[in-house]
């Protein structure tokens, strides 16, 4: 009976071990993500961040809200389905983003953005602080890229030429309109890696 008590506890000390060490992944991979991304938050949803309409400078939005914070206001569905046929993807080519990524977003000398490909993540907040900030600036703030694909080049800083945080939003809803089917949020969700610098001023 003691034999048969010592081996069940054996067993049962296995099988928690295994699932500590089974979680460890996955504690390593959360604690990249940005600190501030609300559990509960939906994409397009209700959130502190952001508003339709929002005439804030997308750089200056980025310093308000701690990263991963920023969420689209608007429904790209919802928006896709109401808007002209091509009311999205001329908020696209305005500020020129067809003269490195295509006309339709297809690919030019740069990445496609049609491919359900994303090399720093796919959640809203990562989509605005990439494109406002570029590669660059927005590897200075903490944020890591996961892959690379074929074409190298970085992403240009884009918040001095798209003016409002509400045309670079409806941009953000065009790249999400011409995905595949899944690759979004919330079918599929890749958080962005952070890590705040260690220059970053300390949270008031």
């Amino acid at each position: 009976m003691k034999q048969a008590y010592k081996h069940t506890s054996w067993i049962i000390a296995g099988v928690l071990a295994a699932g500590v060490f089974a979680a460890l992944p996955w504690a390593s991979h959360a604690a990249n993500e940005p600190a501030g991304e609300p559990a509960t938050a939906a994409e397009g949803g209700d959130a502190v961040c952001c508003k339709a309409g929002d005439q804030t400078p997308p750089l200056e939005l980025i310093k308000q809200v701690p990263p991963g914070g920023l969420h689209n206001p608007y429904d790209w569905k919802k928006l896709v389905a109401e808007s002209p046929e091509d009311y999205l993807v001329k908020q696209f080519r305005l500020p020129g983003c067809n003269e490195c990524h295509g006309g339709g977003g297809g690919g030019g000398f740069c990445p496609a953005l049609s491919q359900g490909v994303w090399f720093w993540g796919n959640t809203d907040d990562v989509l605005f602080r990439l494109i406002a900030l570029g590669s660059a600036d927005l590897q200075k703030q903490g944020f890591e890229r996961i892959q690379w694909g074929t074409v190298k080049a970085g992403m240009p800083m884009m918040g001095h030429v798209i003016k409002t945080s509400d045309h670079l939003w409806k941009i953000v809803s065009f790249i999400r309109s011409i995905n595949p089917p899944g690759t979004n949020p919330p079918e599929k969700v890749i958080p962005g890696r952070w890590t705040a610098p260690a220059d970053a001023p300390p949270a008031e």
